[in-house]
C-alpha cells in the first residue's frame, strides 16, 4: 500500500525557495570557480629572451666562442705574413668548423638547460595564479588572438627571475 503525500502551498513555496536558493549558491560556486581558474598566454620567444639564467649561459658560451674566434684570426694574420701554406689554411679551415660546431652546440645546450629549468617554475606560476591553463605563444601562429589583458609574459619574467635569482 503506498501513500500519496500532499503539498500545501506554504510547502510547495518553501520547496520551490530552497531550490531556487541551492541553484543561485550552484551558479555563484561556479562563477567563483571559473573566475579563479583563468585562461593566459605568454610570448615564450620574450621570456625565453628576458630570462637571466639564459643571459648568464650566452655570456659563458660567447666567452669560448671569443677565444676561438682569436685563434682564427691568428691563423689568418699568420696566414697573411706566410703565404700560400696549405697547412696553415687547414688549420684555419679547422678553426672556423670548430667554431660553427661550438656556436651550434652551446646553442642546443643552452635551450634544453633554460626550458629543463623554465617548465617547472612555470608549472609552479601556474598554480600559484590558480591558472586553468597557460599558453605558450610563439609568434609562428600558435595563437591567433587573445586579449592583451591576458599576456602574462612579464609577470611570468619576473616570476622566473626572482626563482633564478634565489638559486632556483
Amino acid at each position: 500500500m503506498t501513500q500519496s503525500v500532499k503539498f500545501n502551498k506554504l510547502d510547495k513555496a518553501l520547496l520551490y525557495l530552497i531550490c531556487v536558493a541551492v541553484l543561485l549558491l550552484a551558479i555563484y560556486a561556479i562563477g567563483n570557480f571559473m573566475s579563479k581558474k583563468d585562461v593566459a598566454y605568454i610570448d615564450i620567444g620574450r621570456l625565453a629572451e628576458n630570462y637571466e639564467f639564459k643571459k648568464d649561459l650566452e655570456n659563458a658560451a660567447a666567452q669560448n666562442l671569443y677565444k676561438i674566434r682569436e685563434a682564427i684570426d691568428s691563423l689568418k694574420m699568420l696566414q697573411k705574413v706566410v703565404g700560400n701554406n696549405a697547412h696553415l689554411d687547414s688549420q684555419v679551415i679547422y678553426a672556423q668548423q670548430v667554431f660553427n660546431d661550438y656556436y651550434a652546440k652551446s646553442n642546443k645546450e643552452i635551450n634544453v638547460k633554460i626550458w629543463e629549468r623554465l617548465n617547472p617554475v612555470i608549472e609552479q606560476y601556474g598554480k600559484d595564479k590558480q591558472l586553468m591553463l597557460l599558453i605558450g605563444a610563439n609568434g609562428a601562429g600558435s595563437l591567433l588572438y587573445a586579449d592583451e589583458k591576458r599576456d602574462l609574459t612579464d609577470d611570468l619574467t619576473d616570476y622566473v627571475n626572482k626563482k633564478y635569482a634565489k638559486g632556483n
